[in-house]
């Protein structure tokens, strides 16, 4: 994934991280002077609406796989009377005050974060809002954009009316299981035992829960750098494809053969003895200091899911928060090592608290990070087939105003 604004900027743009994480910030900063890193566009002489329906055309396998979600969506709620949706208005209301702010809110933490690290201009605040213009005025950019993003929308919405009725189809009935599994593969002891004298105190659980949350974030910076960021091309493509695929896979078929709730739901969900008892009741106990969002997030979800609420989803296996990680570490694993290193750092902690947190048994993760890599492998078969096409090759060229 590289940090830069134009499509043939990734090698100097690294050159540029190197100097600057050498302290020589003088010469990083002529450097990206003289390489124009930016956000500094041409207007294609294709205009906004064609260039739109050629972005929708050669993004057909990511719209593909969006529209066989939606379709999937409405058989399983014809087969199943008691299948949970939420409505249209609902959905829409949802984009409207929580999906484009939270897109606008990535876009912004992606140019500050590229300005902090190139050029430092005099006056960030009106570089800042320059640049974000440039990007929600592009004609290019939203064209290669916003069939992707509004793509990725409608697909995440499946999957969250799919996670909400996983146990519709298929009861919880795996814990047991996995409870014993995590037991007998870490030397007899629950891998939660193991992390308890190091995080059971407010500093540490906090850093776990603040990062945990910031996932959240990340993969919308993800989102919004390839969707309205990045060239048009295979690395774009591979990205996508391998986020749904790893979705579709893991959240969804794997989560409903799998169907089970989660350490935190232990007891909730009716087995006894509850060997997270003691867990819960520490994070309880730094909740009373200062608050452990992951406790209140796991209550509001259970009391979602007994109100039969579309939007009540709760499933353990495999850990979407650990694939998800894993994949931005293979994204990043070629570009600047800082990046990578920090997404390594991101995934190990958020292994760390998906466990000491309650939300998964410690195998959830471990069988996520097996089903990304035939995800990414596949993704890279399909974008590489897809990219060379003459098609895909045109579009690319005039969505980054090449002349």
């Amino acid at each position: 994934m590289g940090l830069d604004f134009r499509p043939t900027g990734l090698t100097r743009f690294k050159t540029v991280l190197r100097q600057a994480l050498r302290w020589d910030w003088e010469k990083a900063k002529r450097m990206a002077t003289d390489a124009s890193i930016g956000i500094e566009l041409t207007q294609s002489k294709s205009g906004f609406w064609p260039l739109l329906r050629r972005g929708v055309s050669v993004h057909a396998p990511m719209l593909a796989v969006s529209l066989g979600v939606l379709l999937a969506l409405r058989f399983a709620a014809l087969l199943n009377p008691r299948f949970v949706e939420a409505s249209g208005v609902e959905l829409v209301i949802g984009i409207l005050t929580f999906s484009v702010p939270l897109a606008l809110l990535a876009l912004l933490i992606f140019i500050f974060g590229q300005m902090i690290l190139t050029d430092r201009p005099e006056s960030p605040s009106k570089e800042l809002y320059r640049r974000m213009k440039a990007v929600l005025t592009s004609s290019q950019r939203m064209a290669a954009g916003l069939p992707l993003f509004v793509g990725l929308l409608l697909f995440m919405y499946g999957f969250t009316m799919f996670k909400a009725n996983i146990t519709t189809f298929v009861p919880f009935g795996w814990d047991a299981t996995f409870d014993r599994w995590d037991k007998a593969l870490h030397f007899g002891t629950r891998p939660w035992e193991w992390l308890a004298p190091i995080f059971n105190n407010v500093p540490a659980t906090l850093l776990l829960n603040v990062n945990y949350n910031a996932w959240f974030i990340i993969m919308n910076v993800f989102w919004v750098y390839f969707a309205f960021v990045a060239s048009p091309g295979l690395e774009r493509t591979r990205f996508f494809l391998a986020f749904m695929l790893i979705w579709v896979v893991g959240g969804t078929f794997s989560a409903t053969l799998l169907s089970s709730a989660g350490p935190a739901y232990f007891s909730r969900i009716g087995l006894a003895p509850d060997p997270y008892v003691d867990l819960m009741a520490s994070l309880r106990a730094v909740h009373e200091v200062f608050p452990v969002w992951a406790l209140d997030t796991q209550d509001m979800l259970w009391r979602y899911k007994t109100e039969a609420s579309a939007f009540g989803g709760i499933s353990a296996m495999p850990s979407m928060h650990n694939a998800t990680t894993l994949l931005f570490i293979l994204v990043t694993w070629r570009s600047a090592p800082w990046l990578r290193n920090a997404m390594i750092v991101h995934a190990v902690l958020i292994y760390l608290g998906s466990v000491h947190l309650g939300w998964h048994y410690a195998v959830d993760s471990y069988i996520a990070w097996v089903l990304v890599i035939p995800c990414w492998i596949a993704a890279h078969k399909i974008s590489r087939w897809w990219e060379a096409k003459p098609q895909q090759l045109s579009f690319a060229k005039d969505a980054k105003g090449a002349t």
